[in-house]
């Protein structure tokens, strides 16, 4: 048995009918000239590598009544092809009719009585192409262990030499409910006291961010961070899931980065920032201020391997209010450090997590009521949209033989922001999957439309000439 983190907790906790705590990432594999390539074959792969990801086979057990937080344990009725599943996508099968199917599968949730992971082989793509969708809950892996997971499922070569995998070991016996109601009365019981003391250090992360702020005063920087403006896609979520998704060339944000001398991310940020202020813009809504982005940044120590959750945020301003692209980066690079300082005078006095402190049924209950009595729409948001990037691995990927020819990943939609944007790099591309609710934001290929002008935009204002052509992941010309 191994207990589900804090930050794991809340993930659980926070799921609603309409709010999903559900991570996905699509990938799109070319079988051609791999004979034996099949659902077959990808269900046989997946079972081999099961040994090198227990954690797969592992199933949540939830605490009776909610007084601790629920624990993983080995299922012993595991049985992979429950999770591996196939599905056709409409003629032709190109980018769109595949979002569209994968945007149903997005649109329903996990089931708690299994370990929380499907993957969807997806049929009838466009030039023989396979869609290969891995979906799980975030409770499970966060972006960062989710690429070290996806090394394991694939490979770096398309016949590597096998390697012998030790057989996972027996599932242990199953422990009562009241084994597990024995052993949360004492946590229960001092949960006041841990509730006291988290309250005591929030406070005092309070008055240090007050105390910074006023510090840098006048500075945008930090007052851009406070309160994101409304837009139409900030507000309350549905329970329907849509994507889109658009790639660009590595080269180009590395030759971006090094023309503004800034950070990779920044450019990534900027090619972001100039998708939503398009998007917003056509339409006549672009706010005066900037809109804001959370941005996970990962809490790993360099060589931690480990697929759990170890993430927190920084809130950065998306520099939207600037009209001009270059200047438009530079206030990001001022934003993003601005973002950092603020956010090591935040964790000065580290306060732990919540999910940690309080037990789950307070939690839930918690949620719950401000969803239901829809408290977050009147709450003075700090952040427009989530922005994450996950860098991947320098190198081609193979599933069965076969070549990954793009991987698009589809984030958690927060209650009252109705866009994500995900981003990984893997190889010589950088792919962008935009996640969305389509009651928010009925045309999501328009922000993928507006990653590319933004990028055009920006090379152009660099004088660094047309952007690099990019395989498409469907075969299609670019």
């Amino acid at each position: 048995m191994k207990r589900l983190s804090g930050t794991d907790a809340l993930f659980l906790a926070g799921e609603t009918p309409s709010w999903h705590q559900h991570v996905a990432g699509l990938s799109i594999i070319d079988p051609s000239g791999v004979a034996d390539f099949s659902f077959d074959a990808v269900v046989r792969s997946i079972g081999e590598r099961l040994p090198l990801i227990p954690k797969l086979t592992w199933k949540l057990r939830e605490v009776p009544l909610g007084l601790h937080r629920a624990v993983w344990i080995a299922d012993p009725d595991f049985d992979v092809r429950r999770h591996v599943r196939r599905i056709g996508v409409a003629a032709p099968g190109g980018p769109r009719e595949t979002a569209d199917t994968v945007g149903q599968i997005l649109s329903t949730q996990l089931d708690r009585r299994h370990p929380l992971w499907e993957i969807w082989y997806l049929e009838g793509l466009v030039n023989g192409r396979v869609g290969f969708l891995m979906k799980y809950h975030h409770c499970l892996l966060d972006g960062v262990a989710g690429s070290g997971m996806a090394a394991l499922l694939f490979d770096f070569e398309p016949a590597p030499t096998k390697q012998p995998i030790p057989p996972l070991p027996a599932p242990d016996r199953e422990p009562s409910d009241a084994f597990f109601f024995l052993q949360s009365v004492v946590s229960s019981a001092t949960a006041p006291c841990r509730l006291a003391r988290y309250g005591a250090r929030l406070a005092r992360r309070g008055i240090d961010t007050m105390v910074f702020v006023v510090s840098q005063r006048p500075k945008p920087d930090v007052s851009a961070m406070l309160q994101a403006p409304r837009t139409s896609f900030n507000r309350s979520i549905g329970a329907r899931r849509s994507m889109a998704f658009t790639s660009v060339a590595l080269r180009d944000v590395k030759a971006l980065r090094e023309h503004y001398d800034v950070k990779i991310n920044d450019i990534v940020l900027a090619l972001c920032s100039g998708a939503l202020r398009t998007y917003l813009d056509d339409r006549g809504e672009l706010p005066m201020r900037t809109l804001t982005a959370g941005v996970p940044v990962s809490t790993r120590v360099e060589g931690d391997a480990s697929l759990d959750n170890q993430i927190s945020y920084m809130v950065v301003p998306l520099a939207t209010d600037v009209d001009d692209p270059a200047e438009r980066v530079f206030a990001i690079h001022r934003h993003t450090l601005a973002a950092k300082e603020l956010r090591a005078a935040m964790r000065a006095h580290p306060i732990g997590s919540l999910g940690e402190t309080a037990p789950p049924w307070v939690l839930a209950a918690a949620m719950r009521l401000a969803y239901a009595s829809h408290l977050l729409s009147y709450v003075p948001g700090m952040m427009n949209t989530i922005v994450s990037n996950v860098p991947g691995p320098t190198f081609p990927l193979y599933l069965a033989g076969a070549r990954l020819t793009g991987i698009f990943s589809a984030s958690v939609i927060l209650e009252g922001m109705g866009v994500n944007m995900t981003i990984f790099s893997f190889g010589d591309r950088v792919d962008f999957g935009i996640h969305v609710d389509p009651d928010l934001v009925p045309r999501p290929w328009e922000l993928a439309a507006g990653v590319s002008g933004a990028l055009k935009e920006l090379m152009a204002a660099a004088d660094l000439g047309a952007p690099t052509s990019v395989e498409d992941a469907f075969g299609l010309q670019s």
